[in-house]
């Protein structure tokens, strides 16, 4: 924003969110409305939020809006950047006769108009396909008659000063969205505030030194957690990393990690042990550390049909994480589990993993053999497997290969 702007608006409260529903403009709705980049601490996260949540749909949005005469938007909820909407209220003259003392008060107590200074910025919290379709739709709009349409939109305040005000606005776009068609997977681990897996993930992507926005070691563009076969900087996705919060999650960690919000206790405890991890990980692999520490190379250069390490692909993550944490609930420690996984032959192109991880025909990797791979590796490194009913699995799958 960027002038003053008044808008009449009424004033209402649900839980613990004040709030006030008023109306947009198409043309006001273009330019006073940004995207959402200032929820998260790395504009990389930000910019995929947009792509994943918002752009995939506008298209859709804009063609109804130019092709159809009976046209209707739902709503937009709206953040407010910057301190939350000046409201001043409106007291009321009616000329009806007929209304209570407490009907005055109610309709004094609501209505009034709601003030902007310009230096705010406002945000799509629910609507961002709207938003996006509106814009489309102006740019294609010859005759300009879009402009002075309008739309509902309710208005929220947000403190992006504090890591509390971002957390409320996040966890309100999620509320909002969870049932909404725009906002899959990928977008839900992203801004999920009850989810403690995706909190951790999130966590990891904003502030561990592996993921910052300058080095690229995190894939945005995957849905599905793998790295994408051009994408030569990524060790992991935003998918992949909380596939792995998952997988390494157990005792002495409490169960119903992910079914309501844990504790900020809780959720620092295993933010640290899963950085604890990925530092040890690193800093112990060579082949990691070479690459993400000493720069002496790129991961993708160890997602080759020749050199072809399990560390650098989502899938051999798993495998790795979940049977450490088996490990770790055995009574290992995790430096002792992670040296007793470390010693086996991670390079997934050799026959050890043939079938498993790697098809050595097509020369390309298989994704869905994770507890198999699981079950292997641990067996590779001199320990039992997770149940019989796995140690069975991986001697049916191996007995077919032969």
């Amino acid at each position: 924003m960027t002038s003053k702007i008044v808008l009449p608006a009424i004033r209402a409260r649900v839980g613990d969110w004040n709030y006030y529903v008023t109306t947009l403009t198409f043309s006001e709705v273009a330019d006073l409305i940004k995207a959402p980049d200032e929820v998260h601490e790395r504009k990389r996260l930000a910019d995929w939020i947009q792509r994943e949540a918002i752009d995939k749909h506008a298209s859709e949005v804009s063609t109804y809006i130019l092709k159809t005469s009976q046209r209707f938007l739902g709503s937009i909820i709206v953040g407010v950047y910057g301190g939350k909407p000046d409201w001043t209220a409106l007291s009321i003259k009616s000329p009806e006769e007929d209304l209570s003392e407490e009907q005055r008060e109610r309709i004094d107590e609501r209505l009034g108009l709601l003030h902007f200074t310009g230096a705010e910025k406002l945000f799509p919290i629910d609507g961002q396909h709207r938003v996006a379709g509106i814009k489309l739709a102006i740019k294609g709009d010859v005759d300009k008659g879009l402009l002075g349409e309008s739309v509902s939109a309710i208005f929220v305040g947000h403190d992006p000063k504090s890591e509390t005000g971002k957390v409320r606005t996040r966890r309100l776009f999620t509320t909002v969205n969870k049932k909404a068609r725009v906002v899959g997977k990928a977008a839900r681990i992203a801004l999920d505030e009850d989810d403690g897996f995706a909190i951790v993930a999130r966590w990891l992507i904003d502030f561990h030194k592996l993921f910052s926005d300058d080095d690229g070691r995190i894939a945005y563009s995957s849905s599905t957690g793998q790295i994408p076969a051009t994408d030569q900087s990524a060790i992991t996705s935003v998918v992949g990393l909380y596939e792995l919060a998952k997988d390494l999650y157990g005792p002495p960690f409490p169960k119903g990690f992910d079914k309501a919000r844990p504790s900020d206790e809780a959720i620092a405890e295993y933010a640290a042990f899963f950085s604890g991890l990925l530092d040890q990980l690193v800093n112990g692999v060579p082949e990691l550390k070479k690459v993400l520490v000493r720069g002496e190379g790129s991961p993708g250069s160890y997602r080759t049909a020749t050199r072809n390490h399990m560390l650098f692909r989502p899938a051999g993550q798993r495998a790795f994480c979940r049977a450490t944490q088996l490990l770790l609930q055995r009574g290992l420690e995790l430096k002792e589990a992670i040296a007793t996984l470390r010693a086996v032959n991670l390079y997934i192109h050799k026959s050890d993993w043939h079938h498993i991880l790697w098809d050595p025909v097509a020369e390309t990797m298989i994704t869905t053999k994770v507890s198999v791979a699981e079950t292997q590796l641990l067996r590779l490194a001199g320990q039992p497997p997770r149940t019989k009913v796995a140690g069975k699995r991986l001697d049916d799958l191996l007995s077919k290969a032969s």
